[in-house]
C-alpha cells in the first residue's frame, strides 16, 4: 500500500478519494470526491442511537465537506512530499495493517466452534470479575419513542400512564411496533441499561436529557415537543454508581468484555509464535 493512500483510509475514504461521475445519490460534493447517501448511513450507525436522525445526518455531511476542504488544502500545499508527514503516513499504515490482521486473526479464532464463547463461559467470567464489575456511574433502562404525530405520542403516554406492572413490558413492544419512528432504538433502550451519560447527547436534546436527570424509577415525563417531534420518556429504572450488576442485566456487555479477555491471549499466543518462528530462521536479534 502506498503512503499516499493512507489518506483515503477511514469511515468515508471511499468517498474521499472517488474520481469518477457522481453517483445517485450523492449529498454532498467537494471537488471530485462525493459523500452519497450510504456513506452517511455508515456513519450514523456508529453514532449514539439517542441522535436524531437529522441532526445526525447534518453532522456527518458537515464533518465531511470540513474534512474535504482540509484535505484538499493539504494536497495542494504539498503536504503529501513533506518527509515528517511522509513518516507519520507510514506509521499510519502500519498501524492499520496490524489492526487488520488482527482483526481477521479474531475472526478466524471465533469462528471455530471451539473458540465461541458459551453462556457457561460468560458466567465464569462475571462471577470472576463481579466486584471490577460495578458500575461507575449510574445506568438507566428507558421506555422512550419518538414520533411525528401528537396524538399518537398523546396514546402512547396514556397508555403508559394507565399500565399495571405486570402488563407494561408486553403493552410497550405493542406500543413500540405500532407508533415508534425507530422502533429499533425504543425495543433496544427498553432491554438493556445503559450509561445515563451517553443518552441525548446531541444538542437539540437537551430537553430530554436534563428530565431525564429529575426522573425516579417508573416516573413518565410529559410529552415533550421537538423540531416537530414527540417524545415520550419513561425512567423504567436508574442503577446507581457502584451496584453490582445482575448478568441478565447486562449480559451483552459481560460478553463483550469476556471477549476482549479471549482476544488478549489469542494475541499473546500470536505474538510469541511470530517471535520464536523469527529467532528460528535469524531474523530477531536485540543489540545493547
Amino acid at each position: 500500500m502506498r503512503p499516499h493512500i493512507m489518506l483515503c483510509i477511514g469511515l468515508l475514504g471511499a468517498a474521499a478519494c472517488q474520481k469518477a461521475a457522481p453517483p445517485p445519490d450523492v449529498v454532498a460534493r467537494v471537488g471530485n470526491a462525493y459523500l452519497t447517501r450510504a456513506d452517511v448511513a455508515r456513519a450514523i450507525a456508529l453514532l449514539p442511537v439517542q441522535m436524531d436522525s437529522t441532526e445526525a445526518s447534518q453532522q456527518v455531511i458537515e464533518q465531511w465537506i470540513t474534512n474535504q476542504l482540509l484535505y484538499q488544502e493539504a494536497l495542494q500545499r504539498g503536504l503529501r512530499e513533506d518527509p515528517n508527514v511522509r513518516r507519520l503516513l507510514e506509521e499510519n499504515e502500519r498501524s492499520v495493517l496490524i489492526n487488520a490482521l488482527l482483526e481477521q486473526l479474531y475472526q478466524e479464532e471465533e469462528r471455530s466452534p471451539e473458540n465461541q464463547l458459551s453462556p457457561a463461559e460468560v458466567q465464569a467470567y462475571y462471577e470472576r470479575n463481579r466486584e471490577q464489575l460495578r458500575l461507575q456511574e449510574p445506568y438507566v433502562r428507558l421506555r422512550y419513542l419518538h414520533t411525528p404525530n401528537a396524538e399518537a405520542a398523546q396514546t402512547v403516554h396514556r397508555a403508559l400512564a394507565q399500565a399495571t406492572p405486570s402488563e407494561i413490558d408486553s403493552l410497550w413492544q405493542a406500543l413500540v411496533e405500532r407508533y415508534a419512528q425507530n422502533p429499533d432504538e425504543a425495543q433496544l433502550l427498553a432491554r438493556r441499561y445503559l450509561p445515563e451519560s451517553r443518552l441525548f447527547t446531541a444538542a437539540v436534546l437537551s430537553p430530554l436529557r436534563e428530565v431525564l436527570a429529575r426522573l425516579r424509577n417508573g416516573e413518565l415525563a410529559p410529552v415533550i415537543q421537538i423540531n416537530g417531534h414527540y417524545h415520550v420518556l419513561q425512567l423504567a429504572e436508574r442503577l446507581p454508581t457502584g451496584t453490582i450488576p445482575e448478568l441478565s442485566w447486562m449480559y451483552e456487555e459481560v460478553a463483550r468484555l469476556a471477549q476482549i479477555q479471549s482476544r488478549k491471549q489469542i494475541y499473546a499466543r500470536l505474538v510469541q509464535r511470530l517471535r520464536n518462528e523469527a529467532q528460528v530462521r535469524g531474523e530477531l536479534e536485540r543489540y545493547p
